[in-house]
């Protein structure tokens, strides 16, 4: 069986016109944040933390079809470019191949420890 781990990782530059704090900032990057997550991405602000009128998040998902990684990835486009001003957006796809020398009989004995019965 041919099978593949596929990860998304993007990277998005937004601009908060309409803050005027950290606080109006964070507030609104928290329900971004939730909704993402909710959709099975993980992420980041890793950049313009103490700027309250721009944001750069870092984010990433796992699956196991480059299909899968699309529809995730335009999903959260969406939710992106109806509700935020995106100045800058990139985003690329990394396949991996399974290995396939895995043998689960070792993991069941280090979980439970070399027992003899």
């Amino acid at each position: 069986m041919d099978e593949k781990l596929f990860v998304g990782i993007a990277r998005v530059s937004l601009f908060f016109r309409q803050s005027r704090s950290l606080k109006d900032k964070r507030s609104v990057l928290q329900s971004l944040k939730q909704k993402l997550r909710n959709e099975g991405w993980s992420l980041v602000e890793v950049g313009h933390k103490d700027d309250c009128k721009r944001a750069f998040l870092g984010f990433s998902y796992v699956a196991s079809s480059a299909h899968a990684l699309e529809i995730a990835f335009d999903k959260a486009s969406g939710f992106l470019l109806g509700n935020f001003e995106v100045v800058g957006k990139t985003r690329e796809i990394l396949e991996f191949e399974a290995d396939l020398s895995f043998d689960d009989t070792t993991l069941t004995r280090s979980i439970l420890g070399d027992v003899d019965d």
